[in-house]
């Protein structure tokens, strides 16, 4: 006898040797169930006053017998699961109810989750058994479907089958599944063709977005964030349930209804995946994960799992597998004692650890050798900060909202190819770039990781060490994305990130980047608004010339050199020889002098290359003074200078050519990436 699934424990034991030996029993492969089955199912569901379900494979063999409650099924698992995108699962489900009725949203969910090859509700009628069937069907945009036909007597479906009803009459019925081999071999065709399209079309993962709001125009901004965080992910978020309301549900996120019609649409989309915005509570993801069996994240996840994609380096994936553990520890907790370490033994000894406080002390000890790994890092990055202070290389930080144009001013600044894409947190780990200013300055550019609203904790405290180093910098550039509607909201939430980090009080200037997107009114009226602001096209070097020189006046202004001493000079600076031993003798450099006065107020180089004394043949060496030309990075021979050459001397071209200066410099410093010269 075939083992009923459900409490039988009430059955008087004739009636649980019925309820078995309905397993025994067969159904013709064509036919969704015989009258005489149907009749014996109605019969001893009410004697019993509770539902029973069969479910039947497509030969007609009983696989399952199962015993609910009066009103529902508590369904048993499948250990061979058949049931996938685009198939059935190559089982049916025959049950009874107690009164004529529709099918129940449980029955469709049921249906929609397991992907049953249909379901047959059976009841009573004056005459006769009769079925209201379900079944799913290729929907709109890549949804399946649950189709309800109208209910048929149970004689009728069988003579529709075996092809002896009236032509006329089976005309109308010709929506029903008979004979049933047939009608599921085409069913199954239209799946595969619907799931086919879907994978050739997209192929991420298919996701339902639960977003609770307040309403307003911040409301609206938070679900075009949560949109683009799926797409970076690459999830897909087929659909975007709402709800208006203060604060999230404490238990089930959403109200029960509202939750219950979001599972449902969840299966019909074919999604595995519940993404919540708000963050969840370790007991609201566990109550939704219990009562709809999906897959369920939320927004700081997500972000964890986008920062785990795009890290690069071994500093990067530390921080992100620290960010991840201690999120999750708070959702490693049992349920009562059954997941208790010491429940269970008698006079409390316990069993020894269960599997989840094997995970649970694993977690912590590896949080412990991560935070030890990144304690080591910060103290490197201290390091070379205090190098930096000592060898006075002033550090420009870059920082912005997430996919505000930051990596490709760096890039555009610098000549350099770090990654840039129209993504969220397209750059996770900082790059540091030196770039050659004119007057043969050093600078170190840094680009840092994207801000975003309501940063995760868990995700501050594991990226600190490199945060710090906007505390550290000179100066800070605030990179806006002009185009963006919630631009104002994103510029707050950049200014509370930089008070929480304590660097609110560096100096900083506002740049409003990607203006060639942003309509001419609107640039006039940040213009007005933000008289300060630097307006620039990071792609475009010729925009960000305004920009260079206002870095440069910062930087090297005499107020600030008063403040942090005078840039030691370079190398070559410091070896060069007397004014009596050069060729043009002390009248170089008043030439150069008159030459920067002259210039005052643009960049303007005075560069002096390959001067050394040479005790044979005296001096020799160019010297170039000038401005920065309208490329930014070409300038005028103004002036050439050539003292004693004595033997070996080479040919100077005529004054007046251009070349090329100022750009990324090949060193590194003190073990940062250095721009490609």
């Amino acid at each position: 006898m075939t083992r009923v699934h459900g409490d039988t424990s009430a059955l008087k034991p004739s009636q649980a040797r019925a309820l078995a030996k309905l397993g025994d029993r067969t159904i013709p492969p064509d036919l969704v169930v015989g009258p005489a089955l149907a009749r014996d199912l109605l019969d001893l569901g009410r004697i019993l006053n509770r539902r029973i379900g069969l479910y039947v494979d497509r030969r007609g063999r009983i696989q399952g017998v199962i015993l609910g409650s009066a009103h529902a099924f508590d369904l048993p698992e499948f250990k061979r699961v058949r049931g996938t995108h685009g198939r059935l699962r190559g089982v049916r489900l025959v049950a009874t109810q107690l009164a004529d009725a529709p099918i129940s949203d449980e029955d469709r969910a049921d249906l929609l989750k397991l992907r049953f090859d249909l379901l047959a509700v059976l009841s009573d009628s004056p005459a006769g058994p009769q079925a209201r069937i379900a079944h799913l069907a290729p929907g709109r945009d890549g949804a399946v479907a649950v189709r309800t036909l109208r209910r048929i007597p149970i004689s009728v479906l069988e003579r529709l089958a075996t092809g002896t009803l009236d032509p006329a009459e089976a005309a109308r019925w010709a929506d029903q599944p008979a004979p049933l081999g047939p009608f599921l071999g085409r069913l199954d065709d239209e799946l595969a063709a619907a799931a086919a399209r879907t994978t050739a079309e997209g192929g991420a993962t298919r996701a339902v977005a639960l977003f609770v709001h307040g309403g307003g125009p911040a409301a609206e901004a938070r679900r075009a964030e949560l949109e683009a965080l799926a797409r970076t992910a690459g999830v897909e978020l087929v659909e975007v349930v709402e709800q208006r309301r203060p604060h999230p549900d404490p238990r089930t996120f959403l109200g029960r209804g509202r939750l219950r019609a979001a599972f449902m649409r969840a299966l019909e989309l074919d999604a595995d995946l519940l993404v919540c915005d708000p963050e969840l509570t370790p007991s609201q993801a566990r109550a939704i994960a219990e009562s709809t069996d999906l897959k369920v994240i939320d927004r700081t996840m997500l972000i964890l799992d986008i920062f785990a994609k795009h890290a690069r380096t071994a500093e990067g994936k530390l921080q992100v597998e620290l960010a991840q553990l201690r999120h999750s520890m708070p959702f490693l907790v049992g349920r009562g004692t059954m997941m208790s370490r010491l429940a269970g033994g008698i006079g409390g000894r316990g069993p020894g650890e269960t599997k989840l406080e094997i995970d649970r002390r694993r977690a912590r000890k590896r949080i412990a050798d991560l935070e030890r790994k990144l304690a080591t890092i910060a103290r490197r990055r201290a390091q070379r900060r205090r190098n930096r202070t000592r060898h006075d290389v002033p550090v420009v930080a870059i920082v912005g909202y997430t996919n505000a144009g930051k990596s490709t001013l760096l890039n555009t600044l610098t000549g350099s190819s770090v990654l840039a894409e129209d993504k969220l947190f397209a750059t996770l780990d900082p790059t540091v770039r030196r770039v050659r200013f004119p007057r043969d300055r050093d600078v170190l550019l840094l680009d840092t990781v994207g801000f975003i609203r309501n940063l995760p904790p868990d995700l501050r405290r594991a990226f600190a060490a490199t945060l710090e180093e906007i505390r550290d910098a000179d100066l800070v550039l605030h990179v806006v994305d002009a185009r963006d509607p919630d631009r104002d909201q994103q510029m707050e939430t950049v200014r509370t990130i930089l008070a929480e980090l304590e660097a609110d009080t560096v100096p900083s200037i506002l740049v409003f980047n990607k203006m060639d997107t942003v309509p001419p009114d609107l640039a006039e009226a940040l213009a007005a608004r933000f008289p300060e602001a630097s307006f620039v096209q990071a792609t475009d070097r010729r925009s960000t010339r305004s920009l260079v020189a206002r870095i440069e006046d910062f930087l090297w202004s005499q107020d600030r050199l008063a403040k942090v001493g005078e840039v030691p000079p370079s190398p070559h600076e410091q070896h060069r020889g007397t004014g009596d031993q050069r060729g043009s003798g002390t009248n170089g450099d008043a030439a150069a002098e008159a030459g920067a006065a002259e210039h005052e107020g643009q960049p303007y180089l005075d560069a002096r290359v390959g001067r050394r004394a040479d005790p044979d043949h005296g001096s020799r060496g160019l010297e170039i003074r000038g401005a920065v030309g309208d490329e930014g990075r070409r300038i005028e021979r103004d002036r050439i200078d050539v003292g004693q050459t004595g033997h070996g001397a080479r040919e100077v071209e005529p004054a007046g050519a251009e070349i090329d200066v100022g750009g990324p410099h090949g060193e590194s410093d003190e073990g940062e990436e250095a721009a490609e010269p």
